[in-house]
């Protein structure tokens, strides 16, 4: 949305001053929000500023009218935008700009709690340093452009009647998975006090020696060497960047193939990938006091089937030997397939359910249900939640999957009027569930605790109960979620896998032989599933 919102139509704001200037936005009348677009908070990234980082914006006395959506970032094109309607046609690489709404009754005498918003979306961000100093910050130049916004935070909100002790960092999938690097990143603390995560992809922090790996292909495929490495990166046009880009899309692994390139260990910001940081390990310091509500939503991967045909007619046999192997390795495939299908997966299920099951684990159910345990161990208010409420496609396959509670989380659902990823529906118990997730969403980061009226007692979630919340079309509380899956893979699972990016063994404190120093777990030995037969838990 490039144009401006014809003035004439709205009513402009009072003058807002800030380090980005003096800034005026517009009324919405009809929902009785000032509105504040395009508002610059760094330097355009462009020219010298390409691949290096993140320069603030200092200019507290030029006036800016911010009444338009500031362009894109540069992006391919992803085989969900169609369905899920996104139009990405205004992109620039001067793409450093953040949106405030505020009520339009705000006073800087009552400080009204602030959301943050980290938006979905695969990450492109790529890990150079190894190849020239010049680019040492490359792996988590996003990072650095995130950690900038909540600074621009801190030191703004408060002119538009926000409270920047009282902030929220809201993420859905990658947004969720940027703000948990952020956790973990120094010089962070104190940025926000809450934190509201949608099924984090926490798979998509690369191993340092993986990162290093894709940045050598990536300059490779430019046909660029180490000389001069950041003056060509520079120089170089933005559609041949983007085809490379295209070029590591193309991973023959599942799991590297749902975010190929991401932010990534370089011993600056990240020192840990953030699994073997939340699964294992107490926050770092400064965030002792941090709120968490966490949720994921029941069929995580259906959000890909629109994109595989193909993928519920398929025999074990295939699926063993592609997502069981790209996860488990070749010696613990049908050892981990065996073990869905007979313990996890509803009995006399096709191999495409036994599939779906374990690509929804590792997608984002399990980093969920693994990082509110531990977190809740360690002191943390963890509330976690799970989505069942489906969508109604039209090709019947979306159901519970990734993304769908966002969409509901804004209460804006006269947006995704005749959208083909929700499809028809209900229209009141639909309006209903919206205002039911984002009134908790509200009352969470006002309070830090979501209970509110319309829901039923969202307890806390604990190592003993295993609470959770779970939307549907009615709304209850539920012990001990997805009990049989977590307990298994706790277990035995953990020890089958061998990708790099999915470390959920902790490494053992032994000396690392240089040939294994960069090598997140070894390949176990070959175990079978367990001879007592554990209850069945359906999903």
């Amino acid at each position: 949305m490039a144009d401006e919102v014809p003035l004439e139509d709205f009513t402009l704001t009072g003058s807002v001053q800030t380090s980005s200037g003096k800034l005026q936005g517009f009324k919405d009348e009809a929902n009785q929000v000032d509105v504040f677009l395009g508002i610059p908070y760094a330097e355009p990234p462009v020219g010298s500023l390409r691949f290096r980082p993140t320069v603030p914006l200092d200019t507290p006395n030029i006036e800016r009218t911010c009444t338009a959506h500031a362009p894109a970032a540069p992006q391919v094109a992803m085989p969900f935008d169609t369905l899920m309607c996104v139009e990405i046609n205004y992109q620039s690489e001067d793409c450093l700009y953040l949106n405030v709404w505020r009520p339009s009754n705000s006073s800087t005498d009552k400080p009204k709690p602030v959301i943050v918003w980290f938006h979905p979306g695969a990450l492109g961000w790529m890990s150079m340093g190894h190849i020239s100093s010049d680019l040492k910050e490359s792996a988590n130049l996003g990072l650095l452009d995130q950690i900038t916004v909540l600074k621009w935070v801190q030191k703004n909100i408060a002119s538009f009647g926000g409270d920047p002790n009282n902030v929220t960092a809201f993420g859905s999938s990658a947004g969720a998975a940027c703000i948990m690097s952020l956790i973990l990143s120094p010089n962070t603390a104190g940025l926000f006090r809450r934190v509201v995560l949608q099924s984090p992809p926490m798979f998509m922090v690369s191993p340092k020696k993986w990162a290093e790996m894709k940045g050598n292909i990536f300059v490779r495929s430019l046909g660029l060497d180490e000389s001069d490495l950041l003056q060509d990166l520079q120089s170089i046009d933005i559609e041949m960047l983007l085809e490379s880009q295209t070029f590591m899309t193309t991973w023959p692994n599942f799991l590297e193939g749902l975010a190929p390139i991401g932010n990534s260990v370089d011993n600056q910001l990240l020192h840990k990938t953030v699994i073997e940081h939340f699964f294992h390990e107490p926050l770092p310091a400064g965030y002792e006091d941090l709120e968490i509500m966490i949720g994921y939503t029941r069929d995580e991967f259906n959000f890909f089937f629109p994109f595989l045909p193909n993928f519920q007619e398929m025999d074990d046999s295939i699926f063993v030997r592609t997502y069981f192997t790209h996860v488990f390795g070749y010696k613990n495939n049908r050892q981990a397939y065996e073990l869905y299908k007979q313990e996890i997966v509803p009995p006399m299920s096709p191999p495409s359910e036994v599939a779906r099951y374990m690509c929804s684990d590792v997608m984002s159910r399990m980093a969920t249900l693994l990082t509110a345990e531990n977190l809740s161990r360690h002191g943390h208010k963890v509330y976690l939640y799970q989505w069942n409420y489906e969508s109604n496609d039209v090709q019947n396959v979306i159901k519970a999957a990734h993304m769908v509670d966002s969409i509901f989380s804004w209460d804006n659902l006269v947006y995704w009027t005749d959208n083909p990823f929700l499809g028809p529906g209900d229209d009141h118990e639909r309006d209903r569930i919206a205002k039911q997730i984002s009134g908790a969403i509200a009352q969470f980061a006002k309070t830090g605790d979501p209970n509110r009226d319309g829901l039923p007692l969202w307890p806390l979630h604990n190592e003993e109960e295993r609470s959770a919340l779970v939307f549907d079309s009615e709304v209850y509380s539920e012990n001990n979620i997805y009990q049989t899956g977590v307990h298994l893979w706790k277990t035995v699972l953990k020890d089958y896998v061998v990708n790099t990016s999915f470390p959920i063994k902790p490494k053992e404190n032994k000396k690392e032989s240089s040939k294994d120093k960069d090598l997140l777990i070894s390949p176990p030995e070959t175990v079978g599933p367990s001879d007592k037969k554990r209850k069945f838990e359906e999903q």
